[in-house]
This record gives C-alpha cells, sequence and structure tokens, in this order.
C-alpha cells in the first residue's frame, strides 16, 4: 500500500501509482469525505460536451483516437468523403 505525508501547508501528494490506477491528473477535482474516522478521496467525475451529446437521441457517441495520429488519419478521411460529393 503506497504512504504518503501531509506537508506543513496540509497538502497531500497522491503517489504515481494512485494517480495512474485512477487516472487522474493535475486540476482534477477531487472530492474530500470524513466517514467514521477514515478519509475518502474520490474523483470527481468529468463530464465533457460530447459525452453529454452523445446520450441524447440523434447524436451519436464520438469515437476516442488512442493517438494525435489516427485522430488526424480519420479528420483526413472525413474531409475526403465530404469533397467527394
Amino acid at each position: 500500500m503506497p504512504v504518503t505525508k501531509l506537508s506543513t501547508k496540509g497538502q497531500l501528494v497522491l503517489p504515481k501509482a494512485v494517480r495512474e490506477a485512477l487516472e487522474i491528473e493535475p486540476g482534477d477535482e477531487l472530492l474530500v469525505e470524513v466517514e467514521d474516522g477514515f478519509i475518502r478521496i474520490v474523483p470527481r467525475k468529468k463530464r465533457r460536451l460530447v459525452d453529454v451529446l452523445g446520450k441524447l437521441p440523434g447524436h451519436p457517441p464520438r469515437k476516442r483516437f488512442e493517438s494525435s495520429a489516427e485522430l488526424l488519419q480519420a479528420e483526413r478521411e472525413e474531409v475526403r468523403k465530404r469533397w467527394r460529393k
């Protein structure tokens, strides 16, 4: 189990393994609760407009790309389709 320390300013550093496991990055919001003498820290869910739109009728969910090269290739193909019409 990873260990961390509270700084003199009350700041807590989450170990890298924890940040990676929860996929949290600098600037992400965390909810902090105290329950039965324990501290619970929960990442606040990120809501992106494209994710919300994907749940509405008539708006298909957008594909997520693994790399910028894959995204650029998809964009090029979309441009080619539009110009062919």
